[in-house]
């Protein structure tokens, strides 16, 4: 199964989607605003250790994070925990958030509602080849340039990234 359309929806395959590399990870696009009428949209994250976020709120939506496989460490606002397989975090808009894979490798699920945020990593990005993480040598938007995307998807850094652990 790659993409079964029913009853108005669909179901994807696991490694399904639009492929994109960014920042160093692998992006697929689960859901986009156009197939969900709006409501969200969801991304698959699969990163190596050190891929990390800035800290950053989202003005118009919220986010979900659910880790599939991996040891991710999340700041949400002032607090910070240490995620593995299964666990979810909810970062409300407006609520600073982070995160920074500990793990060789993670992957995660990002859910954001309403749609919109999904394009930000397409557009910062670049189409992936194939369904795999991007060479270490491959070069991404530099910080400025990242953050004049992440503004027009209504996202504002606040912060560095959690630093890797002692």
């Amino acid at each position: 199964m790659s993409l079964v359309q029913t009853a108005g929806g669909y179901m994807l395959a696991s490694d399904a989607g639009e492929a994109v590399w960014f920042n160093g990870g692998l992006v697929l696009l689960k859901a986009t605003g156009a197939q969900t009428a709006g409501t969200f949209g969801v991304i698959e994250l699969r990163a190596r250790q050190g891929f990390a976020s800035p800290l950053h709120v989202h003005q118009n939506d919220d986010e979900i994070f659910v880790v599939l496989e991996g040891d991710v460490r999340f700041q949400l606002g002032e607090a910070v925990t240490e995620a593995t397989d299964g666990a979810l975090v909810y970062g409300p808009r407006e609520v600073g958030h982070a995160f920074r894979v500990d793990s060789p490798e993670a992957r995660l699920l990002l859910i954001f509602g309403p749609a919109g945020t999904e394009g930000f990593f397409k557009e910062a990005g670049k189409p992936a080849p194939s369904v795999q993480l991007p060479p270490l040598d491959e070069v991404f938007l530099d910080r400025d340039a990242l953050m004049e995307v992440a503004a027009r998807y209504h996202q504002r850094f606040v912060g560095p990234p959690l630093p890797p652990k002692a």
